[in-house]
């Protein structure tokens, strides 16, 4: 089990500012990253068919957010976006699935379908789509092929949604991509939910959830989340990253017995 991995841009942007385009890829590039999720408000999104030429890194994906008022922004991005074929999508337009966020996927679908990108939907906490079972839902409601999940352990982790291998039977049809993040339930955290951190710090045990994914044969490409509030050095902290994944999955694939878990919660 070796799977590329990514990190989102988040860790990126500090109390500071924004570490430029040009340095995230050669972090990242250095470090041995095979790509990164760009958040849909960085100011370099027409350097993205750049990315691949210069640095060897895939632009996996971008993540934006859809609230209501943000009707033509969030259309635009599907519409002028080059270098990237998929948008991860968070629906935040109340605090629960509302009928504009309805409207704003049938509105993007006919896009995704002409210029060949497809939805990964992004439940995140806080927000109006908080739990892959929301996801899942409108997945089978709009039933397209554009259409899919990413599935975020910290998100999962922090709503306290439970039974994983449960959920992520549930979402497997749907399922683009997967998200992870060291992490513990603290009032400290984002959102008053949960800290984000290196992997190789928090509660959340990722070496189980990596388990999970490697016995349904996932192959697809892990992000690792990062935000401004891990502080620290920036590199330091995706070097940990890196190699404390790479460390599990050297582990999981000599002792796979080790990550199933009496009960998962």
């Amino acid at each position: 089990m070796t799977l590329p991995l990514h990190h989102m841009d988040f860790v990126f942007q500090t109390k500071l500012g924004t570490y430029p385009l040009t340095a995230q890829c050669e972090m990242l590039a250095e470090l041995g990253y095979q790509g990164f999720t760009v958040s849909a408000w960085s100011k370099e999104l027409d350097a993205l068919p750049s990315v691949k030429p210069r640095w060897g890194l895939d632009v996996g994906a971008i993540y934006l957010i859809y609230r209501r008022g943000l009707e033509d922004f969030v259309a635009g991005i599907f519409e002028t976006i080059e270098g990237c074929t998929r948008i991860e999508l968070a629906l935040h337009s109340g605090d629960k699935v509302t009928d504009a966020d309805l409207r704003m996927i049938e509105r993007l679908l006919p896009i995704c379908e002409r210029r060949g990108i497809d939805i990964a939907l992004y439940p995140h906490g806080r927000y109006g789509m908080q739990t892959t079972a929301e996801a899942v839902a409108l997945c089978q409601r709009f039933d397209h092929p554009a259409l899919g999940i990413v599935f975020n352990g910290y998100h999962w982790y922090a709503m306290q949604e439970g039974s994983l291998e449960a959920r992520l039977d549930a979402l497997w049809p749907w399922l683009r991509q997967v998200n992870l993040a060291g992490c513990r339930m603290s009032p400290l955290g984002w959102g008053g939910l949960a800290t984000i951190e290196p992997l190789d710090e928090g509660e959340m045990d990722n070496f189980v959830l990596l388990g999970a994914l490697d016995r349904r044969g996932f192959k697809g490409r892990c992000g690792v989340l990062g935000w401004e509030s891990m502080g620290g050095d920036v590199y330091g902290n995706l070097q940990r990253s890196m190699s404390a994944f790479r460390s599990m999955e050297a582990r999981l694939s000599a002792h796979p017995g080790w990550a199933v878990m009496t009960q998962l919660t």
